[in-house]
């Protein structure tokens, strides 16, 4: 792995950051993975660092502490999942992300060209919210294999105004989309929607949903290196 990776303090918790190598015009991601970046970083610089300057711009991914994916990565209260406490606490997170997160990770690699977000699971239904909102400052977003069956996202995302946007990735597993049950089993029909909307506002050239192989925990670096790519191609 040639980038570089580092800690960052950022309102008095702790943050990983890791800075791909190259120069100029980069592209900077909050990604919403929890606790997981570290731990995949090297199988994603390994199939990305090759592209850079050729068919990617140079980009940062900037990862706040671990959080409660099921309180915090929610934008509002459900109860559709017996025993999980769906909280809604999205835009509590939002404010520290948007705030002190990436204005700390600008003091340290830098301004950059593009702000963007990318989220895992409940991660990339959080990343498409921080991106829909009227004050939303991201101009790309991702949701790898991302929890859009939540329930009421598709109808809001049909009409929420995604003010930045000029680029949007959506992934789902084939086994996932098949294999999914109660509120879950929407999943396929709320992502097609959802890439739909964005596709519409964006054009066909700017919006993509990709069909990967497996389930939802097949290969989650390798699909999120996918959403990468989408994000920072030149």
């Amino acid at each position: 792995m040639k980038g570089k990776t580092e800690r960052l303090r950022a309102a008095g918790r702790e943050g990983l950051m890791y800075v791909s190598p190259g120069s100029g015009g980069r592209v900077l991601l909050a990604a919403c993975c929890g606790d997981r970046l570290e731990e995949m970083l090297p199988d994603m610089a390994g199939q990305l660092e090759p592209m850079i300057g050729t068919a990617l711009r140079p980009f940062a991914l900037v990862s706040g502490p671990d959080v409660d994916w099921d309180a915090d990565y929610t934008p509002w209260p459900s109860s559709e999942l017996p025993g999980r406490a769906m909280a809604g606490r999205a835009d509590a997170l939002l404010g520290f992300v948007e705030g002190p997160l990436l204005d700390a990770a600008r003091q340290q690699a830098g301004d950059a060209a593009r702000t963007g977000i990318l989220g895992y699971s409940l991660g990339g239904l959080f990343a498409l919210y921080a991106a829909s909102r009227a004050d939303a400052p991201f101009d790309c977003a991702a949701s790898v294999s991302g929890a859009l069956w939540y329930e009421g996202f598709a109808d809001y995302a049909a009409s929420a105004p995604f003010p930045r946007l000029t680029r949007a990735y959506v992934s789902l597993g084939l086994k996932e989309a098949k294999g999914a049950r109660g509120p879950m089993g929407r999943v396929r029909a709320a992502s097609e929607a959802i890439y739909g909307t964005l596709a519409a506002r964006l054009g066909a050239d700017n919006a993509a949903l990709e069909w990967n192989n497996g389930n939802h925990f097949f290969e989650v670096p390798q699909r999120i290196a996918k959403a990468i790519r989408y994000l920072c191609k030149l």
